[in-house]
C-alpha cells in the first residue's frame, strides 16, 4: 500500500505516517485512513467520490500500480481544479502563500525539488526533510480548505493570460529573461529556478484587488 501511495505523482503522498491499525490490510479503509493522515486534500476528494476511489483501489489490488497512480492524479486534478476555480479569494490566496512556503523550504534544503513541485510532483527525498514535509502538509491542508470552499460554488471567470502576465512582470517583477528560464530550465541552476518560482507566487506583492484572481489563475493553470 505505501509503495502505491508513494508512486502517485502529482499528489505527493507523504511516506511517514502510520496507517491506522483498525483497517484490514489491503482494504479501501486502509487506503482512506492513510490518506486522512498524510494528504488531507486528496482524502477530501476521495471521500466525495468513493466510487472512483474504489476503482483506483481495485487497480492497485490487481497489481497495476502505474494505472492506479495515474488515475489518482487525474481524479485529484479533475475535481480539485473545478473547486479551485470557484474558491474564495481568501482560500485561494492562502494556498498560494503555502505554495511559497514549500518553495522556500525546498530552496533552502532541496533546490532540485522546486521544479518537481512546480509540475505537481514531490519526491520522497524532498519529503524526508522535516521542514519540507511540514510545509507540504500545510500546503495540502490549505488546498483542502480551498477545495471544500469551492466545490459547491459556480466557477469564477478566470483571469486572462494577458492580465496574469502583467501581474507577473509588473507586480512581481519577474523579468522576461526569468520567464524564459522557467520555460527552458534544463541548464539553469536549481537554486535560480527556486528563486524565480518563489517570486511568481509572492501573492503579498500583488495589488490587493487582483490577489484572489491571480491566486485562482495559478491554482487552475495547466501543469504537467
Amino acid at each position: 500500500m505505501k509503495n502505491f501511495l508513494s508512486l502517485c505523482a502529482g499528489v505527493g503522498f507523504l511516506a511517514t505516517a502510520a496507517i491506522a491499525q483498525d483497517a484490514a490490510p489491503g482494504s479501501i479503509e486502509e487506503l482512506m485512513n492513510y490518506l486522512a493522515s498524510t494528504n488531507p486534500f486528496a482524502h477530501a476528494i476521495f471521500t466525495d467520490h468513493m466510487d472512483e476511489a474504489r476503482e483506483i483501489h481495485a487497480k492497485f489490488q490487481a497489481g497495476d500500480e502505474e494505472a492506479a497512480s495515474k488515475a489518482t492524479f487525474d481524479m485529484v486534478r479533475k475535481y480539485g481544479q473545478v473547486a479551485f476555480s470557484a474558491a474564495s479569494d481568501a482560500s485561494a490566496i492562502e494556498v498560494l502563500k503555502k505554495t511559497g512556503d514549500v518553495f522556500d523550504a525546498l530552496g533552502d534544503h532541496y533546490p532540485r525539488g522546486c521544479m518537481e513541485f512546480a509540475r505537481n510532483d514531490i519526491s520522497s527525498q524532498a519529503l524526508s526533510i522535516p521542514s519540507v514535509n511540514e510545509a507540504y502538509w500545510q500546503y495540502q491542508e490549505a488546498a483542502r480548505v480551498a477545495y471544500e470552499d469551492g466545490k459547491l460554488r459556480k466557477p469564477i471567470p478566470r483571469m486572462e493570460i494577458g492580465d496574469m502576465f502583467q501581474v507577473v512582470t509588473e507586480d512581481l517583477n519577474v523579468s522576461r529573461a526569468e520567464l524564459h528560464t522557467l520555460l527552458n530550465p534544463e541548464n539553469a541552476p536549481a537554486i535560480e529556478l527556486c528563486a524565480i518560482l518563489r517570486k511568481q507566487v509572492n501573492i503579498s506583492a500583488v495589488r490587493e484587488p487582483l490577489r484572489g484572481q491571480y491566486a485562482r489563475a495559478n491554482l487552475t493553470s495547466k501543469k504537467k
